[in-house]
């Protein structure tokens, strides 16, 4: 080989590492944060990642994600968005309104995503659905009417009940507009609803013994990270009350509760990913409009059910999207 083309060899060599490595440090990184546990947020974040792919961005060849996760502990959510934002991500992913919350209050600059933004949060996070304004932009977690359907199913389930429980995790950012609106639907119905706040597991077992004792015909469990980090054992303790429970939450359902009626998270967290790429791409969260769900799915536990001796009316098993034996 000539001098010339051994030389015009190595400079090519050198202009396709040169380039490889540019494109490195060029690779985006996100930063996903969430309240749930790294097995029970799993299949959200297989969700996310598969969005991610769908529109070309591939975890770990041309995107980074980092994860963290604070296991149903509101109280570690600031210190993991800090660490996360020391990594210098290019966009914020928050899977839950605390999450959101956690990240804004660390960087309240940097454009964040969230999966699940609700009427709680405005202004606190976003002036309007139409425009966010801000930082913040994403998908919200439910629909107008669903806490009215939510005490209609349990009145389908428990005809003629009297009386509801709400499981409320007072650390919750959407917490108490939700229970408010069970109340307010539950009133309109004639039902009185006993309330009891849960922030930790341990108070988890006290709460469903007051239920069982005060008169409670079926329990309504929002979603929210410390209850499906912990949802296994609400289900247990719902059955040995012999307690039917009502969700927003598919997963609760697969856990062992009666039945959900709530968007499908996993095409939330699908089409989140969709944001997160228009970020990357120049787009301003305040000029993105919040995005509403387009599915609601009604999700039941035949073997919950046959397991507390309900007969369930054959009209509701068969509007159900999915029924589990």
């Amino acid at each position: 080989m000539t001098w010339w083309r051994i030389t015009t060899a190595l400079a090519g060599a050198l202009l396709t590492l040169t380039l490889e490595v540019g494109t490195a440090e060029a690779r985006p990184r996100l930063a996903f944060l969430t309240l749930s546990a790294p097995q029970e947020g799993a299949q959200l974040i297989d969700a996310f990642v598969d969005g991610l792919r769908r529109l070309g961005y591939v975890e770990g060849r041309n995107v980074d994600v980092d994860y963290r996760y604070a296991a149903g502990d509101v109280g570690r959510l600031e210190p993991l968005a800090q660490e996360l934002t020391a990594l210098h991500p290019d966009v914020l992913v928050g899977s839950e309104p605390s999450a959101a919350r956690a990240f804004k209050n660390v960087a309240p600059t940097l454009p964040i995503v969230s999966m699940a933004l609700t009427d709680a949060l405005i202004p606190e996070l976003i002036a309007s659905y139409a425009r966010p304004g801000g930082n913040i932009t994403g998908i919200a977690s439910s629909v107008e009417g669903l806490t009215g359907k939510l005490v209609e199913l349990a009145l389908e389930v428990i005809p003629g009940a009297a009386r509801l429980g709400f499981l409320s995790n007072p650390a919750g950012a959407s917490m108490r507009l939700f229970a408010q609106s069970v109340d307010t639907a539950s009133r309109g119905r004639g039902i009185a609803v006993l309330t009891e706040e849960v922030a930790t597991r341990s108070e988890l077992a006290a709460a469903f013994d007051r239920f069982g004792k005060q008169g409670v015909r079926a329990v309504i469990v929002p979603a929210n990270g410390l209850y499906r980090v912990h949802r296994a054992q609400i289900g247990q303790l719902a059955a040995a009350a012999h307690l039917p429970t009502i969700s927003t939450d598919r997963q609760y359902v697969e856990a062992g509760m009666l039945a959900s009626y709530g968007v499908n998270e996993r095409e939330s967290y699908r089409r989140g990913a969709g944001y997160v790429v228009r970020i990357l791409k120049g787009a301003k969260p305040g000029d993105l409009p919040v995005e509403f769900p387009t599915r609601i799915e009604l999700t039941i536990n035949l073997g919950t059910a046959k397991a507390l001796g309900l007969e369930l009316p054959p009209s509701l098993i068969t509007r159900a999207d999915e029924v589990i034996e």
